[in-house]
């Protein structure tokens, strides 16, 4: 019997049935006690990786005292990956035993650790990349009330800003204007008004943005009842710690953006969910790609339309157009012109140096920049413009695919934006291995094969060092390296159910 405070004896009970329930009690009690044992080992498995991660990062840190050069950078961030990897999957452990009893602790050692090898490089000198001198050079022009898409930096109406420190090591800067978008441009400004002309603040604040979206990812995997401490995927991964905290790269901003849009979507926030995707946008430009994958589906809409390429058509205009999908766009676009107005004294200047960009990094012309079309074009010559052609509409379709799929939590939402990106990473091949770094938040939720390999590997694009006459393209072997394997894990997996049926 049951009274109202829990279960009492009841001697009227047949013996069978008190032994059955005697038994049920002792499995569940058995169970329980293993999955605390296994949180228990798994938080310590996690505790050892972090510390051994946290010597290869001290030693990580000063690069430029390594005679091997990037050869070192390399052997060490695939023993971080590694420890990365094999810690990820005692994670992934804990959650299927559906342990609960050390969650917090376990998310919370995961974060602290992921801080600790930030802060570890925090201070060190930039080795990788000399992209954040830019960064604080832009900030600088702004505190001294200079539009930074006014004038390059080695213009003469600047001559009172330069200094030792950071000016000489601004690359470009006596032909092009900056290429950062406002939203990057106000952090910028910002950071330098906390500290001015500090390379090592920017890279704390870099930091920062990395602690919000690690928070972020953490409340929207338990909202979609995943175990939180799989944010480690992202918190410590090494492609973004030592781009992020090593190098200052602003990946860190808008993939912070793009995760308050992610635990605003999930709280149904129609307004600051657009708002999180415009600024990620009006960081760099790319994030708008993702906004298929944010918009919401229409139940009744897709129910009333027919099959047929032209009923599809039609459902895809109605989902979009239901009254939380416009707030949601406009929403979008207002922030981004709300960011822009600040700048517009320059006229088209505020794109900056981006009309530059498209040709200098081979976006344009011959097409060298593009891994595949190289590829293609040792066995049949195809002209840049088709390839250009065929890989947008490959983009509109997964975009339009995922405009019209029904996406009922988060992890949809991060399929989706996993699957465009990747798409997109495949299609322009960039050569600088921060580029992929935002894939990662999404793999918390869907770690794709195909896309861990290609961020893990985008590190060997820094051996483009060694070929630098191929500029913008990449040398035939390196790129078979870094995007073949995806490519034919891709096409595994839509094979598989043929192969399957054969």
């Amino acid at each position: 019997m049951l009274s109202a405070f829990g279960p009492t004896k009841d001697a009227s009970l047949p013996p069978f049935v008190r032994s059955a329930a005697v038994a049920a009690k002792t499995d569940a009690d058995r169970i329980a006690g293993e999955a605390r044992l296994y949180s228990m080992a798994a938080s310590g498995a996690i505790v050892a990786a972090g510390l051994i991660s946290g010597w290869l990062y001290y030693w990580a840190g000063d690069l430029h005292r390594f005679t091997q050069w990037i050869g070192a950078y390399l052997w060490l961030y695939v023993a971080l990956l590694g420890l990365c990897f094999i810690s990820s999957n005692v994670v992934w452990r804990m959650a299927a035993r559906g342990s609960r009893a050390l969650t917090l602790t376990s998310t919370a050692l995961i974060i602290l650790f992921a801080m600790f090898f930030r802060a570890e490089l925090i201070a060190r000198r930039p080795f990788l990349s000399t992209d954040v001198y830019r960064y604080v050079w832009d900030g600088r022009v702004q505190a001294a009330g200079v539009n930074p898409y006014r004038y390059v930096p080695d213009a003469k109406e600047l001559a009172s800003l330069r200094d030792n420190q950071i000016f000489p090591n601004i690359n470009r800067g006596d032909y092009a204007l900056t290429p950062y978008p406002p939203a990057a441009q106000a952090v910028f400004l910002g950071v330098y008004l906390v500290k001015p002309s500090s390379v090592t603040a920017f890279k704390i604040a870099m930091s920062l943005f990395d602690l919000i979206t690690m928070l972020g990812l953490a409340f929207v995997l338990a909202r979609a009842n995943l175990h939180p401490a799989r944010v480690i995927l992202f918190a410590w991964n090494p492609l973004l710690i030592f781009e992020g905290a090593h190098s200052g790269h602003i990946e860190s901003i808008f993939i912070a953006f793009l995760a308050l849009a992610l635990l605003a979507r999930t709280h149904k926030k129609i307004v600051l969910t657009g708002v999180m995707l415009g600024l990620a946008t009006a960081v760099k430009f790319y994030p708008a790609l993702l906004l298929p994958a944010f918009l919401f589906w229409d139940t009744e809409s897709i129910a009333e339309a027919g099959q047929g390429f032209a009923n599809k058509v039609t459902r895809a205009v109605r989902s979009l157009m239901t009254r939380r999908n416009l707030i949601l766009i406009a929403a979008f676009i207002v922030t981004i012109i709300l960011v822009y107005l600040p700048y517009l004294s320059v006229g088209t200047q505020v794109l900056g140096n981006l009309p530059n960009e498209f040709a200098e990094e081979g976006f344009t012309g011959t097409g060298s920049r593009y891994f595949i079309l190289d590829l293609v074009r040792r066995a049949v010559p195809i002209p840049t413009l088709l390839f250009l052609l065929i890989s947008a509409l490959a983009l509109l379709w997964l975009a339009f695919t995922w405009l019209m799929r029904e996406k009922r939590g988060p992890a949809d939402v991060a399929a989706g934006c996993a699957a465009l990106i990747g798409l997109y990473l495949l299609i322009v091949t960039p050569r600088y291995p921060w580029y992929y770094a935002w894939l990662l938040p999404w793999l918390c939720f869907v770690p794709r094969t195909a896309w861990l390999y290609m961020s893990g590997a985008s590190v060997l694009l820094y051996l483009t060092w060694y070929k630098p006459l191929e500029f913008p393209g990449i040398p035939l072997w390196l790129g078979s390296l870094v995007f073949l394997p995806p490519l034919l894990v891709l096409a595994f997996y839509k094979c598989r159910p043929a192969l399957l049926d054969d």
